[in-house]
């Protein structure tokens, strides 16, 4: 594809434009470049957690993440990235997982509170955040608590964790291990892991306070958080509970997204993109399309006109119903956290967590666009009483406004509990713990219709003697049916019409997770260089979830598409082994020199054994260098939707390759006439709409990885309170699980006469389509690799200490082949909503923090690269240019002497509004990546009343 047009956007509110933004990024790097390596240290360098990575190696019994070895044998063997409580407070983020979501290493797209109804998760999964290591999908990045898993949230079977669930006054430190690790946690660590470590120790009650609001005075959220905890020689106990109170900001309140957008020819002019089904309605008659007249009735043919439907037309006719719809959800949400040790002897100690969460929240949309031709058997009869035309109608188009906006209210209840005990005896560590958790959801959607009563609704009609309006015919009426007035505009359908043909509908799901497990770890013999490290355990695993859908939309019997029930489970049973042997020490060039080894079997109840490797080198070459090389095999399960997903059917515009063989080689047409179709070419398709059905697929396999990484850390004795990580990775992922469409499933049945293809194709006798079988496959292949970059230093200046942290991911190769043999889609600095969200070459963070005595001051820059959008709505051979975004937010806080401390944040400070891509989201951007508020102010009062 040639690349060689570039739009022009409008101006936003605070315009900075593309020299501007690639200037300011440059001179942030340079700056944070410049007091990374020049600035004089007098302090000790800090990690994320806090601590040095000098003393983390000098620890006894520690675990990483990423390793079950319990020494520093493997410390900085793969790339791990720590980010510590201060960081997650200074940044006055509600919400873990929205917080995450801004590493530069995190890409795709991800859910959060800001994306609409129409965005990736679906129905259930509304309101839950994900992210997505490499942006390979929420579904490949493992997230745990404590080295444990999590129950997923969301929708029934969606295996997607929220990481919102946990109060952030708990998060201690989160640890994120961008490397395969199938050997030590299981299935579905093919990214990596995000490892959220919990906070333990602390004596004393703390409560915390915070407001935030937007420059426009909206955007308002209220959160309260409480911190408690106890310590004494043998227990220690802790507790964590925080309550957020979000409200909603309509997508009619910024200007970007006031207006639905599109673009219009060969230099992409952004012009308005309103929907067919307006209040006014859009009729498809003998005359043409008509649309009502303002201020007329609707009985007679003069009180329409001519539609107009062209975008560009100032008085098109076209409907804007974006000032209907949120941009961020409003949501409450209550999160409680306990945990407790005991030790009961030196080498016995019994432990507990506890988490209890519960959401409300809601998505909105505009009230409902009712089109007959996507209902199965609905028109309007041509004597339906409020008919004016006198024939009948199958393709009307009228927006329900009477009915109000359609209201998705989610109601989520999560709990999980973790009981276990560990010690250590003659150096040998152990532990045995049971995790077992389970989310439910429930779901009210507002402003359906039922298309069985639709049809009498829209069928024959006629007035009595009384005047009333009734279904059916004087010969025959329909009892207690109201006939639907869709002609006379807004305000003619009456709250009887909508009591009768409207309903609300009610989905429910849940998830359900029990894990046990047993791990041992400990020095098994000397050897020259060290100890031969060893780490062994099993696990068992259990997956349970259900998605139920509405009996109405299981019976197909409303205006959205027919779903059927998903219900299933699964098991594994699972062993380790991992080995770290020194190989080396104290020899010229060579501090150390240690080997990783693992592998994990894998036996699931309903695909089979699974057996992975790893392997990993260390290289200490002096107190300054370390180098590091790793090799691993990693895989991710289906999970419960995508094994026992209930089918649901769509019927998109197929044209049958098999109708015209004057268009194919002999070969192909051999292929048709082995699907049923006849030899003769008699064959004519009748009609574009082809039945599709989607689901899941029990027959899938895990997905497959192959995981290499190289890395280097640089500690130099000179400046030793600076520390600069680089690190390389390689991932390739096989049998990935996708779908294909029904066009791509036909033209691929011609082209290759593969069974993975042709038999996914029903026909019956004649040839005609019966359906097309889409769904779920092993199939898909792709690709990434890239660099990551983290410095971190600290110093003293200005009377205080400072520090600094830079972290770069730049992504050198994202690719996808979405079955064997097709053209590749190429994903690095591109924006694709179906394939891989957005994926920009370069993000980066920057931090600085200086303190001196009661004051705290912060600055920070979220730097996301130049990104790429073509095809779908982009103009044929052109491309969508978004040039670099660099968000810069600051802080101040005072501690004073009575125990309390205030924080005030400015987030966004130049009020930067996010770019247009018209293939994304109706709000005209991507609501994953980009912030969509504008400047926010926060402000957090924490006090300590004990």
């Amino acid at each position: 594809m040639h690349m060689n047009k570039t739009m022009s956007l409008p101006p936003s509110r605070n315009p900075v434009d593309a020299g501007t933004l690639h200037g300011l990024s440059a001179l942030v790097l340079w700056l944070a470049a410049s007091a990374l390596l020049v600035t004089p240290a007098a302090l000790r360098a800090q990690t994320g957690s806090s601590e040095s990575s000098a003393t983390a190696r000098k620890l006894e019994n520690v675990i990483v993440t990423g390793t079950r070895l319990r020494t520093d044998i493997s410390d900085g063997a793969y790339g791990l990235t720590a980010i510590g409580r201060q960081e997650l407070e200074l940044s006055g983020q509600r919400f873990l997982g929205e917080f995450l979501q801004q590493a530069p290493f995190m890409a795709g797209s991800p859910l959060n509170t800001s994306t609409g109804a129409r965005g990736e998760g679906g129905g259930l999964s509304r309101g839950i955040a994900s992210v997505e290591l490499r942006g390979l999908g929420p579904e490949r990045t493992l997230v745990l608590i404590n080295g444990r898993r999590m129950v997923p949230g969301g929708g029934g079977g969606s295996g997607i964790v929220d990481l919102n669930m946990l109060p952030m006054v708990m998060v201690e430190r989160v640890e994120i291990f961008k490397s395969g690790a199938s050997v030590e946690y299981g299935a579905d660590a093919v990214a990596g892991v995000v490892n959220i470590i919990t906070r333990e120790q602390t004596d004393g009650l703390a409560v915390n306070l915070q407001g935030t609001s937007t420059r426009r005075g909206d955007g308002e959220a209220a959160q309260l958080s409480l911190a408690y905890g106890q310590q004494r020689d043998r227990w220690q106990f802790m507790l964590g509970a925080e309550y957020v109170d979000q409200q909603s900001v309509g997508k009619g309140d910024r200007s970007f997204s006031e207006r639905r957008l599109t673009f219009t020819g060969p230099d992409n002019t952004p012009t308005f993109d309103g929907s067919s089904a307006p209040p006014q309605g859009r009729f498809n008659t003998g005359l043409g399309n008509l649309t009502l007249i303002d201020g007329a009735d609707g009985d007679s043919l003069s009180d329409f006109r001519p539609w107009i439907g062209d975008n560009t037309a100032p008085d098109t006719d076209r409907y804007n119903f974006n000032p209907f719809e949120d941009l961020q959800q409003p949501s409450e949400r209550l999160s409680l956290f306990a945990q407790g040790r005991y030790s009961v002897t030196a080498a016995f100690n019994v432990f507990a967590e506890t988490l209890y969460h519960q959401r409300d929240s809601r998505t909105r949309l505009a009230p409902l666009p009712f089109f007959t031709n996507r209902e199965e058997d609905v028109d309007v009869s041509a004597d339906n009483l409020f008919n004016p035309f006198g024939e009948r109608l199958t393709d009307v188009r009228r927006r329900l406004i009477e009915g109000g906006p359609r209201d998705f209210v989610q109601d989520n209840e999560a709990w999980r509990f973790v009981l276990g005990a560990d010690g250590t005896v003659k150096g040998w560590f152990w532990d045995v713990s049971l995790n077992r958790g389970r989310n439910t959801i429930d779901q009210r959607q507002t402003g359906d219709l039922l298309d069985s009563r639709l049809r009498t609704a829209l069928g024959p009609s006629f007035r009595d003697s009384s005047g009333n309006a009734v279904c059916g015919t004087p010969a025959a009426p329909i009892a207690d049916c109201v006939p639907l007035n869709l002609f006379g505009g807004a305000g003619s359908i009456t709250s009887e019409m909508l009591a009768y043909a409207g309903t609300d509908l009610r989905d429910s799901g849940f998830n359900e997770q029990t894990v046990a497990s047993a791990n041992l770890a400990g020095d098994l013999f000397a050897l020259p260089a060290g100890a031969l490290q060893v780490a062994v355990g099993f696990e068992y695993r259990e997956e349970k979830a259900a998605d139920i859908p509405d009996p109405q939309t299981v019976r197909g019997n409303t205006s959205g598409s027919a779903r059927a029930i998903t219900r299933g489970s699964f098991d594994s049973n699972e062993a380790y082994l991992e080995v770290g042997i020194p190989l080396l020490t104290d020899a010229p060039w060579v501090q150390s020199v240690s080997m990783d080894l693992g592998t994990r079997w894998v036996d699931f109840s309903n695909f089979g054994t699974e057996v992975v490797s790893e392997a990993g080198l260390y290289w200490s070459v002096n107190e300054s260098v370390r180098l590091r090389g790793a090799w691993s095999e990693a895989f991710r399960a289906p999970n419960v939707g995508e094994l026992f997903g209930g089918f649901s059917q769509a019927n998109p515009i197929v044209l049958d390759p098999c109708a015209d063989f004057s268009r194919l080689t002999s070969v192909q047409i051999d292929r048709c006439v082995a699907q049923g179709v006849p030899a003769d070419g008699s064959f004519a398709q009748s009609g574009e709409e082809t039945p599709e059905l989607s689901g899941g697929n029990r027959n899938l396999s895990p997905e497959q990885a192959e995981v290499r990484t190289l890395g280097v850390t640089w500690t130099p004795q000179s400046v030793s309170e600076f520390q600069l990580s680089l690190d390389y990775y390689d991932m390739e992922i096989d049998a990935g699980i996708a779908s294909l469409g029904a066009n791509t499933i036909l033209e691929q049945c011609l082209a290759t006469g593969a069974e993975a293809f042709c038999g996914r194709i029903n026909r019956e006798l004649g040839g005609r389509i019966v359906d097309v079988q889409a769904q779920l496959q092993n199939l898909a292949t792709e690709t990434a690799r890239g660099l990551d970059l983290d410095a971190q230093y600290r110093h003293a200046g200005f009377g205080g200490s400072f520090s600094h942290r830079l972290m770069i991911s730049h992504v050198l190769d994202r690719e996808l082949v979405a079955f064997p043999g097709a053209a590749p889609f190429a994903g690095a600095g591109g924006f694709d909503r179906d394939n891989f969200g957005a994926i920009p070459e370069w993000q980066g963070n920057y931090r600085l923090d200086w303190r001196a005595g009661s004051w705290t001051v912060g600055y920070e820059a979220q730097w996301i690269g130049a990104l790429e959008e073509s095809g779908g709505e982009v103009f044929p051979g052109t491309v969508n240019r978004i040039s670099d975004v660099v968000y810069h937010d600051v802080t101040v806080g005072y501690a004073l002497p009575t125990r309390t401390s205030l924080v005030f944040g400015i987030d966004n400070l130049l009020d930067d509004q996010p770019p247009l891509f018209v293939n994304a989201d109706e709000g005209n951007t991507d609501v994953s990546t980009y912030r969509l508020l504008g400047t926010t102010f926060w402000l957090r009062l924490t006090q300590r009343l004990l």
